[in-house]
């Protein structure tokens, strides 16, 4: 039940197509014509022409009506020109056929890709804490495309083994009844050998892609982290896990192929069967005289034959067992509902100075009935426009987390956070986000110019504003170095640059975007103090009525704050400014002097 529900989600796509799916129908009813009529012309030469038996009474009188002659040298060239149509009709047919499926294929692959990367755009951070990016990747690049067989493998072999299947029934009941009939009843033995092997074959088959997944997505990780693997001479442990990983992709997909191989060879030993059963009844009437040696022909050209759209149907629903089990990883994604919701109507954030407040906000990223596991508990504070607020505190007590907050990449548990007195879940995502500049704590790179990574935030930016928002950062200098200046490549995930030098076009890339609201998360770790001492100077003028918040170890980074936010065990811990903290002998003074003792 569960596959129907899985597939009849998947025919949905279909919708849009429906009307080149019903020429395609179409180009098979006549496809179907040129299959049953295969054997016929060779019944004609065998029984009219070499026999001299005489010629049907409907044809007879068709070929007087049209005043076509009927001697045995013209019905020998009519049936052979009937041939010749027949096998370059159908090899057109099958061409036009291929053409329109791989057409309508490819067109659902596009609209289900595009439905997968929708939704992976919605989804929460949560969502991607607990999923490997190597196995979403082989989601959305292989399994994506079980919609395409969906047409290939389900859809069009069904219809047209099933007209075929009637056309030759049709056929073989003029010739045979009783031998008609006991050629379709091999239906049922394969139907029976389908139900039993169904559970297995899903079962395994979502194994073999759960597998293939963790793989891949082990894989992804490794080539990412390739330098860290060679730094620290783990490549006999990596590629022990790589071994480990592929020994239970091989078991899984050795598992799932037995079985489906065990079931094709269930068709054909059950379809084999019968056909030495069909053909001995139909030689022992033919001896018999009740068959002409035509219809034997035609008879024994269509059991031959009309075991093919058989296993074409067993063969598709085995297909759908394992189309509905790729498939339904494909749905776990597109069913998932850790989105952070809009409103409906939403407000549009477009500020030019913004207040934030948190106010009681409690956040986690596990909430279990027992022990909420709370990350940040009743955080209470504003950040002015025009003033900067500084964030520390030691690692884990949910720095990066709160700032997490203010972009809606989670929502809080309780509490409410607002912008202007407005709740942030009142705002559209988009424009919420739109007006928020944020340096990530890993600064992201893409395999494209430096000029259109630093524009990335603000694709409308001029080159002025590029080279401004690279002065701001302290990269201009070794940009200029660069063998093509702002149009060289990076490369990818930015392994082609230093870590201080990311940083600084991550800043960069913040700064040309020119928002309201500004969120630095450790924006220097990887620059010298020197250079960092350049780029807050700069930052001066910049700040201007723009509301700051910056995370930082270095408490020389943010001593000149105007308000400074201690977090402890998620908790508020101290607030106030670099003298006031000091002042209170407390966990910022134990910090700020251990630093200075460095």
């Amino acid at each position: 039940m569960k596959n129907i529900n899985t597939i009849s989600r998947l025919l949905r796509y279909l919708l849009p197509y429906k009307w080149k799916l019903i020429l395609l129908i179409f180009i098979s009813i006549v496809g179907v014509f040129f299959t049953v009529a295969k054997p016929l012309p060779v019944k004609v030469i065998i029984d009219n022409v070499l026999l001299k038996k005489d010629l049907p009474e409907f044809i007879s009188g068709f070929l007087q009506l049209n005043n076509i002659g009927q001697s045995e040298s013209d019905l020998l060239n009519y049936s052979l020109f009937f041939m010749l149509i027949i096998i370059i009709g159908g090899i057109v047919l099958n061409y036009i056929s291929f053409l329109f499926v791989t057409k309508i294929g490819i067109g659902l692959v596009y609209d289900l890709s595009l439905d997968l990367y929708k939704k992976f755009q919605v989804l929460s951070m949560k969502f991607y804490s607990k999923n490997q990016t190597g196995d979403l990747l082989q989601r959305f690049n292989g399994d994506i495309f079980v919609v395409y067989l969906l047409v290939a493998q389900i859809v069009l072999p069904i219809i047209s083994s099933l007209l075929i299947l009637i056309g030759m029934f049709y056929v073989m009941a003029l010739i045979d009844l009783t031998l008609a009939i006991v050629a379709i009843s091999v239906v049922p033995l394969l139907v029976y050998v389908l139900f039993i092997v169904n559970k297995p074959m899903n079962d395994t088959t979502v194994e073999q892609y759960t597998k293939q997944g963790e793989l891949s997505a082990f894989v992804q990780q490794a080539l990412v982290s390739m330098r860290v693997i060679q730094t620290f001479v783990r490549e006999k442990f990596m590629l022990e896990k790589l071994d480990f990983l592929i020994s239970g992709f091989k078991k899984a997909y050795l598992k799932a192929v037995t079985i489906g191989e065990g079931y094709n060879q269930s068709v054909a030993l059950i379809t084999g069967i019968a056909s030495v059963v069909l053909v001995a009844i139909g030689a022992y009437k033919g001896l018999d005289g009740k068959v002409s040696p035509g219809d034997l022909y035609v008879f024994l050209g269509y059991i031959t034959a009309i075991y093919g759209p058989v296993t074409s149907l067993s063969t598709a629903a085995g297909a759908t067992i394992t189309i509905a089990a790729r498939a339904s990883r494909i749905y776990e994604i597109l069913d998932s509902k850790e989105e952070v919701f809009e409103k409906e109507n939403p407000f549009e954030l477009s500020e030019e100075s913004c207040l934030i407040e948190f106010e009681n906000v409690d956040f986690g990223y596990n909430r279990f009935k027992d022990d909420e596991n709370h990350v940040l508990k009743a955080i209470n504070f504003k950040a002015f426009p025009g003033k900067v607020t500084a964030i520390i505190g030691t690692t884990g007590a949910g720095k990066t987390s709160l700032i997490s907050l203010l972009g809606r990449f989670y929502d809080p548990w309780a509490g409410e956070i607002r912008i202007n007195g407005v709740d942030i879940s009142n705002f559209s995502l988009n424009s919420l986000r739109s007006n928020i500049s944020m340096v990530l704590q890993d600064p992201i790179l893409f395999p494209v110019s430096i000029a259109e990574n630093i524009r990335f935030g603000n694709p409308e930016a001029t080159t002025d504003q590029v080279i401004k928002a690279a002065q701001l950062s302290e990269a201009h200098g070794f940009i200029m170095k660069l063998p093509k200046g702002y149009d060289t490549m990076v490369g990818e995930a930015g392994l082609s640059l230093s870590g201080g030098e990311k940083q600084r076009l991550s800043l960069a890339r913040t700064f040309v975007m020119d928002n309201p609201i500004v969120v630095l998360d450790e924006p220097t770790s990887s620059v010298d103090a020197i250079t960092e001492g350049r780029i807050f100077k700069r930052l001066k003028e910049y700040y201007f009525n723009k509301t700051v918040i910056i995370i930082s170890h270095r408490l020389s980074t943010i001593k000149n704050a105007d308000q400074i936010l201690v977090l402890n065990d998620g908790l508020i811990s101290e607030l106030g400014s670099h003298d006031q903290l000091i002042k209170l002998n407390g966990l910022y003074f134990n910090l700020y002097t251990q630093q200075n003792i460095n």
